[in-house]
């Protein structure tokens, strides 16, 4: 007898609202209990919303020249920006109140870099060849816990390891692994080139970088296995482990190529297709194998590792490109960032449905 099978429900995104700052939207990220939502943009313009309604809640007045990066801390609604200023700001995001203003490196140099540890008591940033880590505590002004010696090239990428032990910071020649009071690096994880940008897996078993050469590089953190994935069409810009580790998703132009972590080696990535402009930022659901990418063709688009056509795909921006995209804790809403100064907020329907 036939079997019926299930049909998978149809996801969606419904556009909530949409603002406007007046230049490049750098960076949009929404605060831990999700109910804001922020972007910063190249004027030096930073703005706080409501996320359900894309309402202003304050604006954040201090940088003087472009807003380059932004994240909130992962309890409380504190915001920390950075910019061409060199200066790291730590804000109340809910009335705008200025904290602090941390300087980051020489004068001159850009913050274009900045991490929170995952208990929000230590932010590293960095500006330049200059990595700074300050512990925060809400009852006290900020502390300088750490400053790592000079890198000899700038530094491109700062991620925290998942369970806060340690800070990663690369530049050209690799990665290193930095601990509070310590003075050297606890982990080199050496590349002969230009690493761009670098994710950790959620065990924290697995560190990728992208890299200037057209490639990926993936390295065991507990052991000194590496492998070498090459053969992108341009330098990979972007790449990010999926929520439960299983799939590594690698940006390069308009290509998305995800690799399985399960059995990646001596296997080929899976070529998705789906943009026409080169893909500007890729996020992913908190909780499920699914990601959203953003592309210069104006395409928001979500991906499941399965199907190498986009689940969704929606034009956003007709006029330009976007430029960066963020998804709340709960997976319920999406922001993008846009190359005209746009941020649209999107609520995601039908994946509470999927099996």
């Amino acid at each position: 007898m036939p079997r019926l099978s299930k049909r998978r429900a149809t996801v969606t995104l419904t556009p909530i609202g949409r603002a406007l700052l007046d230049d490049y939207v750098h960076r949009v990220a929404f605060a831990a209990g999700g109910t804001r939502v922020a972007a910063c943009a190249a004027s030096g313009q930073v703005m706080v919303w409501e996320a359900a309604s894309l309402k202003p809640v304050c604006e954040l007045k201090g940088h003087q020249q472009s807003a380059l990066t932004l994240g909130w801390h992962p309890q409380r609604p504190e915001l920390a920006t950075g910019g061409q200023d060199g200066v790291l700001r730590l804000w109340n995001g809910e009335s705008g109140e200025e904290h602090a203003t941390l300087p980051v490196g020489r004068p001159g140099s850009w913050v274009e870099h900045l991490a929170w540890s995952p208990d929000g008591k230590w932010l590293a940033a960095s500006a330049g060849k200059t990595l700074r880590i300050w512990k925060i505590n809400s009852a006290s002004p900020p502390q300088l816990a750490a400053e790592v010696p000079a890198y000899k090239t700038t530094i491109s990428a700062v991620t925290w390891m998942p369970r806060g032990e340690g800070v990663i910071a690369s530049a050209y020649g690799g990665a290193w692994l930095w601990k509070i009071g310590q003075e050297k690096p606890v982990r080199p994880f050496p590349y002969d080139g230009a690493l761009l940008t670098i994710a950790v897996s959620p065990s924290g078993d697995y560190l990728a970088s992208g890299n200037l050469d057209g490639s990926v590089h993936l390295f065991r953190t507990d052991s000194h296995q590496h492998w070498h994935m090459s053969g992108y069409p341009v330098k990979v810009t972007s790449v990010r482990f999926d929520s439960n580790g299983l799939n590594l998703f690698t940006a390069s132009g308009p290509a998305l190529v995800a690799w399985n972590m399960k059995k990646f080696e001596g296997t080929a990535g899976r070529l998705f297709k789906g943009h026409l402009g080169w893909i500007q930022e890729i996020t992913c659901h908190p909780a499920r194998s699914l990601v959203a990418t953003v592309g210069e063709d104006g395409l928001l688009c979500l991906w499941e590792p399965q199907t190498t056509t986009p689940l969704v795909s929606q034009e956003v921006n007709k006029a330009g490109g976007l430029s960066c995209v963020a998804w709340n804790a709960d997976g319920r809403w999406l922001a993008t960032g846009a190359s005209d100064g746009g941020v649209s907020l999107f609520a995601v329907h039908g994946m509470e449905d999927r099996t």
